[in-house]
């Protein structure tokens, strides 16, 4: 067993009859999860890229289509509809890239209290349409079979946790201080 699909293994039933395999190795998650954490690896490296993720939440429109990619989720991932691989890692992908593109902006916000680097303008909102256009063309062109296609989506899956990780710490740090500093205002006020 290797170290990605250790790490997985709490995360993922890991059922091989339906995980993909790519250049004769088995992915450590099955379709839906491989989606879901290279959408998230993808959609975190895009807001990077961007500097999206400095810009606060994201405009309405972004939003609503993200919590319809949240509401895909369980007509999916609870079976009630499975056409098949290519279903379920476009499911798992959307998913992923709703969860970050609405957990990163907003535990940003937090941690830093709404001090934004900058604003949301029609161009970014563009790079996401865009870029969310392409998330969705994925599962038309996956797996592609080459070892390298094979390191490179466990790569993403693994930027993908380590997004939720940063994302979740920001919060949990966030919410530490602001304890701290009600504690010392109580006291400074005793």
């Amino acid at each position: 067993m290797n170290v990605t699909a250790y790490i997985f293994s709490f995360l993922c039933s890991q059922d091989a009859s339906r995980s993909f395999t790519i250049a004769g190795h088995l992915m450590p998650l099955c379709q839906r999860c491989t989606g879901l954490y290279a959408g998230m690896g993808l959609s975190f490296l895009w807001l990077l890229v961007t500097r999206n993720h400095k810009k606060g939440l994201p405009p309405r429109s972004i939003v609503y289509v993200n919590i319809v990619c949240l509401l895909v989720m369980p007509i999916f991932g609870f079976h009630l509809l499975d056409p098949g691989p290519a279903w379920r890692l476009w499911s798992g992908l959307v998913y992923g890239n709703a969860i970050v593109s609405l957990l990163l902006p907003a535990a940003l916000v937090i941690y830093y209290e709404d001090r934004r680097s900058d604003y949301h303008t029609d161009s970014s909102t563009t790079s996401f349409w865009i870029f969310f256009a392409f998330l969705n063309s994925i599962p038309l062109w996956f797996p592609v079979q080459s070892v390298w296609f094979y390191c490179a989506v466990q790569l993403l899956m693994l930027v993908g946790l380590l997004c939720i990780v940063i994302g979740v710490s920001a919060v949990i740090i966030s919410s530490i201080k602001n304890v701290c500093q009600i504690s010392n205002f109580k006291r400074i006020e005793l």
